[in-house]
């Protein structure tokens, strides 16, 4: 019985010998490639990227993006401030993102502005008409009153809070004040700085240009689809903030420009009549 139960024994232990192996090779890369019995995912008939095709007239493989057609991702509009460890709350109390339901709620919302008028070509704000072969470039002109400017949205079109304006002032501390100040009467540290450099005589090369006065009547005039653009996509000497700032953070920055320039210019007649007694001597 004793060697029965030997030969048992090893039996049961040479059995284990394959799992052990089955799992050190899983557990260590091996340089051979793997067995697979069906060939199907090695060898798929597909293009890869940069390589010619005689399917397609002009020879390549890769297709140009049609003119247009976005993908569904890019419809919605995240609420980025929701990671944003120094402003970690939604600006507008949604935990969703923005999407519009249309090409004109698309185009109020990531663009500010509205459909173009009739007979008009169809041409995004902003924008100078691209070369041939060439993406648009940022326009470096002013749209005028009775032309482009017409094309622009004058309503926000997301819900404006104090949320969206405390989130617009702290974003307008750190990409607009700078230059335009923190008044908005473009006399911010760079401006002063240039401008003393200037007068001095150490700068006389860099074509520096004065940063705009928010508070001037032609730029308290301009919609807010105007100002958003201006963010987005430059104008003149002032570069794209594209990269830096957000859909959101773009609308509350206006939103906060908007506010500061009623601040500027309010009169007697903007405070409600319950409150116009609590400041008087």
């Amino acid at each position: 019985m004793k060697t029965l139960a030997g030969v048992v024994l090893v039996l049961m232990l040479v059995g284990l010998v394959p799992f052990g192996l089955i799992a050190l090779a899983r557990s260590r890369p091996s340089p051979a490639p793997p067995v697979r019995p069906i060939q199907n995912m090695d060898h798929q008939p597909k293009f890869k990227a940069q390589r010619d095709s005689a399917m397609f007239a002009d020879g390549r493989a890769m297709r140009p993006l049609a003119v247009g057609v976005l993908a569904r991702q890019d419809l919605l509009v995240p609420n980025e401030l929701l990671d944003d460890p120094a402003f970690p709350h939604p600006i507008d109390g949604r935990l969703e993102p923005y999407a519009p339901s249309d090409a004109a709620g698309f185009r109020r919302l990531l663009e500010g502005t509205r459909e173009p008028p009739p007979g008009a070509k169809p041409q995004a704000a902003g924008t100078s008409p691209p070369a041939a072969g060439k993406a648009p470039q940022p326009s470096d002109k002013k749209p005028s009153a009775a032309g482009d400017q017409a094309l622009f949205i004058d309503r926000i079109p997301v819900p404006v809070t104090m949320d969206l304006l405390r989130r617009g002032q702290e974003r307008f501390n750190v990409y607009c004040a700078p230059c335009h100040g923190l008044s908005g009467y473009g006399d911010g540290m760079v401006a002063r700085r240039a401008a003393a450099m200037q007068a001095t005589g150490a700068d006389t090369a860099s074509g520096w240009v004065a940063p705009t006065n928010y508070h001037t009547r032609d730029i308290r005039e301009r919609p807010v689809g105007h100002l958003y653009n201006t963010v987005a996509n430059g104008i003149r000497s002032m570069p794209s903030y594209a990269k830096q700032i957000s859909v959101l953070d773009r609308w509350a920055i206006v939103a906060y420009v908007k506010a500061l320039q009623r601040s500027q210019a309010a009169g007697a007649g903007d405070v409600p009549e319950s409150e116009r007694n609590k400041f008087q001597p």
